[in-house]
């Protein structure tokens, strides 16, 4: 959704611009085309790997500063490498890279057989898959799958992940799909798969934690008048960062009951999409993954 954030997101020409989920720096180098040759573009990402990519495919672009390598929500540890801290957009494109989906030793999809890592940042440690998956209670393991996956089959597939490992450990990308394959038959299979490879994924990298944590901070790096823009590819996230837009966007929250507002709580966000924007159709038959993406974008409002 490249051209859509670009018309969405840019308000001063002449600005500066944050993307917190840089990947290969795609967005920023669209971005760099239609702003003046005095704006500054910056980028973070937790991938080292996507880091490392986009210093060396925005070496071209003037208004390129750097990209760092850290999780999102800790964005206010290392806004101080820019040089400023107030932004005119800043941009979280949420998700999975077609990189890290394509990259076999990732363990992010079930098309490739290989360890159950699914970690964005393995250099930095933490539990993978493969130890959540061989370690959990049932119950916690059902947890995981409905909640993060919002998969039905949750309760059976939490009991055959727990069968299966009593008699050995589950490693592989290919022995968790053999799992789900065997649970959930039909036209749901393909579906359950994807819903279940995204429950671990969000649970291994804490995912919706971390969306909570960013967004009031992204809001307090924008400039008045600067824009917040949200690509989210599946509900849980898109309904956190509608909840977050709502709840910023109101006036007085004093009880109902009360005759007067004594709060004098104001409004910090004005929403620019009263709908999601979706991408065209060209977009989606050109990348079928991009089918489920959905644009969010809030202007901060002066205070």
């Amino acid at each position: 959704m490249t051209a859509e954030v670009v018309a969405q997101l840019i308000t001063d020409s002449e600005g500066a611009y944050l993307d917190l989920t840089v990947g290969m720096g795609g967005h920023l180098r669209a971005l760099s085309q239609a702003l003046g040759q005095s704006a500054r573009l910056y980028g973070v990402d937790r991938d080292a790997e996507a880091v490392t990519a986009t210093l060396q495919n925005l070496k071209d672009v003037h208004q390129f500063r750097t990209a760092v390598t850290v999780n999102y929500a800790e964005i206010d540890t290392v806004v101080d490498q820019f040089g400023e801290r107030a932004f005119d957009g800043i941009l979280l494109d949420l998700g999975l890279s077609s990189r890290q989906l394509d990259d076999p030793e990732r363990g992010f999809s079930f098309r490739h057989d290989s360890p159950l890592d699914m970690r964005f940042d393995p250099d930095a440690g933490g539990r993978t898959a493969a130890d959540l998956i061989n370690a959990l209670e049932e119950k916690e393991l059902s947890g995981i799958i409905r909640r993060f996956g919002e998969e039905r089959n949750a309760a059976r597939l939490a009991r055959a992940i727990v069968m299966e490992r009593q008699q050995r450990m589950i490693l592989t990308t290919a022995d968790l799909t053999a799992i789900v394959r065997d649970t959930v038959r039909g036209q749901y299979q393909v579906k359950s798969l994807a819903r279940v490879f995204q429950a671990f994924r969000i649970a291994v990298n804490g995912e919706l934690d971390a969306l909570e944590t960013v967004l009031p901070k992204a809001l307090n790096l924008l400039n008045p008048g600067g824009r917040l823009g949200v690509i989210a590819y599946h509900s849980l996230e898109d309904r956190l960062v509608k909840r977050f837009i709502q709840d910023r966007s109101k006036g007085c929250i004093c009880p109902r009951e009360f005759p007067a507002c004594v709060c004098n709580h104001k409004p910090e966000l004005r929403a620019i999409t009263r709908r999601v924007i979706k991408p065209q159709e060209s977009e989606q038959q050109a990348n079928p993954r991009a089918r489920s993406a959905r644009l969010r974008v809030a202007e901060k409002l002066a205070v």
